[in-house]
């Protein structure tokens, strides 16, 4: 992890196949193939994001082979408490404050496996989330309050920044107070 222990890339990438096996074991290709789909389609290949050898997760202790030895038998593999503890670290990590890929990788990995945290855990995922947008949206305002009409381009590409982060912000909101009134039932 980073200074400010949020996600490096590699680690991002742990916490999907980590999250993948918590939801039930899978066969070692069928897990690559998932992990590669999901961060291609977020945020296009990338050799950042080059995922390392699941089988680190085998050596680690974090999965273990219920049949089969590895990607040559195309081993199914499950999560070990190991494995569990881990996913729960990586997915309770603080994030960075700017919005680019990497971190719109990690938001989408979140909120992929945010049910597999305990109640409160989720709710303090969602706040750190919001939180993250409400900056962004921010941020983003007073850079616009700087721009002359004239700079209209760079203006109207602000202004579609900033609705989007609101949008976020405003959808991260709503799925705290769903949260917020589940636990009060």
């Amino acid at each position: 992890m980073y200074r400010d222990n949020s996600l490096m890339p590699n680690e991002a990438i742990r916490l999907l196949a980590l999250g993948l096996l918590a939801e039930r074991p899978r066969h070692y290709a069928d897990l690559a193939g998932e992990v590669r789909h999901f961060t291609e389609r977020m945020v296009g290949p990338s050799l950042d994001l080059l995922a390392q050898p699941l089988e680190l997760l085998k050596l680690e202790g974090l999965a273990e082979s219920v049949e089969g030895e590895g990607m040559n038998d195309n081993a199914l593999l499950q999560l070990t408490d190991s494995g569990h503890e881990e996913m729960r670290k990586l997915l309770s990590a603080n994030m960075r404050a700017q919005v680019n890929d990497l971190n719109k990788l990690i938001v989408a990995i979140k909120v992929r496996f945010l049910h597999l945290l305990p109640l409160e855990e989720q709710k303090s995922q969602l706040d750190l989330l919001i939180e993250i947008f409400d900056r962004e949206s921010v941020r983003l305002n007073d850079l616009r309050s700087y721009q002359d009409a004239e700079a209209s381009a760079l203006s109207d590409w602000l202004d579609l920044e900033i609705a989007q982060s609101r949008s976020r912000l405003t959808w991260f909101e709503d799925m705290r107070e769903r949260l917020e009134s589940r636990s009060e039932s």
